[in-house]
This record gives structure tokens, sequence and C-alpha cells, in this order.
């Protein structure tokens, strides 16, 4: 088996991170000087954070990489398919 990231449940991380530590859209745009419309496309899994940005993310919100990224599992071979 191996992982792979999955947008949308890395998004939602995201967002919920973000809120539980209390950090509006403006704020999380302002301390990675970036718009607020990039912010809100990674809360509506539009879009993904850069690594650079997930990164300082994870030092902004004080958790690991791993906390924040959601994978999933697949199993690799002729028949691979998710878990």
């Amino acid at each position: 088996m191996r992982k792979t990231m999955d947008r949308d449940r890395t998004c939602e991380n995201i967002k919920a991170l973000c809120t539980y530590r209390g950090y509006s859209v403006d704020r999380i745009a302002s301390l990675l000087n970036i718009s607020n419309q990039t912010v809100y496309s990674w809360f509506l899994a539009k879009k993904m954070p850069s690594i650079d940005h997930i990164v300082e993310l994870a030092d902004i919100l004080d958790v690991s990489i791993d906390e924040m990224i959601a994978g999933k599992e697949y199993i690799e071979g002729e028949d691979a398919g998710m878990i």
C-alpha cells in the first residue's frame, strides 16, 4: 500500500485548525503575505497550499505537517483501488 494526499481532507484540516487556533482568513493571509482569496481557495478545497505554505502554516498553527495533511491509502498492483 502507498499513501497519497487527499486534497479535500487536507483543506478541511487546515480550515479546522485555523478556526480552532482562532486565526481568521485575514490573519493567515497577512502572516503568509498572500491574498485572502488564496486562503479561501484552500478552505474551499479549490487549491492546495504550496509546500512552503504548508510548512509555514504548520509553524503558525503549532502542529506537525503530518497532523495537517490527510492521506488516502491505495493498494498497488493490477487491481489497485482506494481503501
